[in-house]
């Protein structure tokens, strides 16, 4: 969703609208600056849950989860990031594992919510089919889907453009929540909202962005003079950057 079409709204404030779709009524709240746990938080119980956060990368997300009192498993179907992460020491309430989402290592009708974080899109669209059906086996009858997706719009949107621009997979992504899904879930709830990432230079960027060996990029696309340019279009005076990135996250019931 670009600027211009979103609804008025304060910072840290809400905006509550019912949008019709195929009969049905869909909640969409727009919530400003937050955070992805910050908005997960503040719908859905986590505390005590059984929740699986599907594509889950470091597992930075899954470890915060887990920290708030939910038992998560962290699924990473990266084999390079996957060995990384049996390297490391988790948190209570968190194991992580390395699967893909169409075959997780999970019993039928064990988990209370399934979470995509920024990882749909990288699926491939003739999986989405495969994947959705394989989120319904694992959850109990009242489980839930929360989908979690960057938007391509937004100064972080605009840097990443040059090395990674995933305006189309996105676009994929989007259009299987409005299709794919609709044979085992049940739309409820859209949340909009702002994620503010802070980096102290462009070094700082290159850390977080450049080494994933999850992203189809290499190191060297992102570490050159267009995208540092671009970069600091956005600095502050103390040699900071400060990137917006909208995110639209929904939420899923069992049909």
């Amino acid at each position: 969703m670009l600027e211009s079409e979103r609804p008025p709204f304060h910072d840290g404030g809400l905006f509550l609208y019912e949008k019709k779709t195929d009969c049905k009524k869909i909640m969409n709240i727009h919530l400003g600056k937050s955070s992805d746990l910050q908005v997960l938080q503040g719908h859905i119980d986590l505390p005590g849950k059984q929740i699986v956060d599907v594509g889950c990368g470091k597992g930075d997300f899954a470890a915060a989860i887990a920290g708030v009192g939910g038992t998560v498993t962290g699924v990473e179907p990266d084999p390079v990031q996957a060995a990384k992460n049996r390297e490391v020491t988790t948190v209570e309430g968190l194991t992580l594992v390395e699967a893909g989402a169409e075959n997780l290592p999970l019993e039928d009708g064990s988990q209370d919510l399934l979470i995509f974080r920024f990882s749909l899109h990288h699926i491939t669209p003739p999986l989405y089919p495969v994947i959705f059906r394989e989120a319904a086996r694992v959850l109990r009858a009242d489980g839930q889907l929360y989908v979690v997706e960057p938007v391509a719009d937004g100064s972080a949107h605009y840097v990443m453009e040059l090395y990674h621009d995933e305006t189309e997979v996105r676009a994929c992504a989007q259009a299987a929540l409005k299709e794919d899904v609709t044979h085992y879930f049940t739309h409820k709830a859209t949340f909009h909202y702002d994620v503010i990432r802070r980096h102290e230079n462009f070094d700082n960027y290159l850390k977080r962005y450049g080494k994933q060996s999850y992203n189809c990029y290499s190191f060297e696309q992102v570490d050159n003079k267009s995208v540092k340019k671009r970069f600091m279009e956005y600095a502050q005076k103390d040699g900071s950057v400060t990137l917006l990135q909208p995110v639209k996250a929904d939420l899923f019931i069992l049909a």
